[in-house]
């Protein structure tokens, strides 16, 4: 049922790309500047860059697997010490029987997007991850797998767009930002 609702969602996006794309514009302009150095369009071209960083990796070990239809919703601060977050989603073009899914969520503290949790759908599993924090729910087993991001990729045994999107793209979670 939850990736019958996924999927529908996504469909919904794919069919209405110019009222989505109209609201980004209107989020856009709707940011508040208060106590960022950064101005509001400088915060939606950082994240576009995180978005075409994203398109650009594997989310598994499969030579045919990649994101694809990357979009975000950005959500201004409700009051002036708060921060801005945003939701980044995808399709996972990988060989399924199913729409995979992904959605990213991120926070803008401290001048950087910061990668706070993730949740990715496959006809395989579901991936629930906080932080550096990780839980399987597989589909061939009754049980859960949990752990720490650091142990799995040194181990080599998650298969996880959330691992390279948390090392690669960020740097430990962190906006990596050129100097």
């Amino acid at each position: 049922m939850k990736h019958f609702f996924l999927a529908l969602l996504i469909l919904i996006y794919l069919f209405l790309p110019a009222q989505v794309q109209a609201a980004d514009t209107s989020i856009t302009s709707s940011l508040s500047n208060s106590l960022n150095k950064e101005s509001n369009q400088e915060i939606v071209e950082r994240l576009d860059k995180v978005k075409s960083s994203m398109a650009k990796i594997r989310f598994c070990y499969n030579e045919n697997c990649f994101y694809r239809n990357i979009s975000s919703i950005i959500t201004p601060p409700t009051n002036v010490k708060g921060n801005y977050s945003a939701v980044i989603s995808a399709t996972i073009d990988r060989p399924s029987t199913v729409l995979d899914t992904a959605d990213y969520t991120l926070n803008f503290i401290n001048h950087r997007w910061q990668l706070v949790k993730g949740e990715e759908y496959t006809d395989v599993a579901e991936y629930l991850f906080n932080g550096d924090r990780y839980e399987i729910f597989s589909v061939h087993s009754n049980r859960s797998l949990r752990g720490k991001l650091a142990q799995a990729r040194k181990d080599g045994n998650l298969k996880s767009g959330y691992l390279t999107f948390y090392y690669d793209i960020f740097d430990n979670g962190l906006e990596k930002i050129k100097s």
